[in-house]
């Protein structure tokens, strides 16, 4: 669950046709009552979230859990603890399909947005985890079908990460599907992740044909990732267009996303101080979504 690469800044664009912000910012209750949009989470209950989420492999205590000390609205927000002498799944994950009834899932020819709001506590930024590849934030990958219950680790997947502990989000394609790797989208700029405030990530991914692991590339699919610091508008940091998203299952689409900060080759022998991340304002959508007031 894990990637390493060399890290390459490329041109911004001045702005992306095909996917214009929003003209205005909205509070999350004004984003989620757009048409355009297929699934709200606004993770304030436990009884709405606790049913997602997953321990860590081979436990059955939780580590992430609504709160409601700290939140970017409503009435709560998932926390993720990040306790010292944990292994790469230092805290489970949470998951949500697109739609309740695997009726929403995108395919050739179709696009979609996730957006969340994301807070690190500042010793989870400030710690070099020793031998770690760098955290995740958020995968996107196959939705479930009936009878079929899919994990994380998919060939479609689209994962956002602090690669190699960077300092800022990046992304990459595939569970190591693609042409047998795991391949790393550019930046057209790095933002750094900032301790103390809601900051909100949004993905873009639109698909083209499927690529077919066959060596003949149509390069006609995007996958872009805005960042945003609190208050303040999103920015563009990865701009891949003329891409190949690799699918070779005719029954795959994207349907689902999880929330974690799974760390892969992290040392467990490591005594470091505990580290918290909160997620919010979970938004899933047909276009593209304005940011938050």
């Amino acid at each position: 669950m894990g990637v390493a690469g060399t890290l390459v800044l490329v041109a911004a664009c001045a702005s992306s046709p095909d996917a214009p912000a929003p003209p205005a910012r909205l509070t999350f209750a004004q984003r989620c009552a757009d048409p355009a949009v297929v699934k709200c989470v606004g993770f304030d209950t436990p009884a709405e979230v606790d049913p997602f989420v997953y321990p860590p492999h081979g436990m059955t205590d939780k580590r992430a859990r609504v709160v409601t000390d700290v939140k970017a609205s409503g009435a709560g927000s998932l926390r993720f603890d990040i306790p010292p002498n944990t292994p790469a799944d230092t805290s489970g994950s949470y998951w949500q399909n697109f739609s309740d009834d695997l009726s929403v899932q995108f395919g050739e020819g179709q696009q979609f947005f996730v957006q969340w709001r994301q807070r690190f506590s500042p010793e989870f930024l400030r710690t070099a985890y020793r031998g770690g590849g760098g955290w995740k934030q958020a995968i996107i990958g196959e939705g479930d079908r009936p009878g079929v219950r899919v994990y994380s680790c998919t060939e479609i997947e689209i994962v956002v990460q602090n690669t190699d502990q960077r300092g800022f989000a990046q992304v990459y394609h595939s569970c190591g599907g693609k042409d047998g790797a795991y391949e790393g989208l550019d930046n057209v700029r790095a933002i750094s992740y900032r301790a103390d405030e809601w900051m909100t990530f949004q993905v873009q991914v639109k698909i083209g044909r499927w690529y077919r692991n066959d060596r003949r590339y149509q390069r006609d699919g995007t996958v872009r990732l805005w960042v945003a610091a609190e208050g303040r508008p999103s920015r563009l940091a990865v701009d891949r267009s003329r891409y190949d998203l690799v699918n070779t299952n005719p029954a795959a689409r994207y349907g689902k996303v999880w929330l974690l900060p799974y760390h892969s080759r992290k040392d467990p022998s490591q005594r470091h101080p505990t580290g918290h991340t909160r997620y919010d304002e979970l938004v899933i959508s047909r276009s593209r979504i304005a940011d938050p007031l």
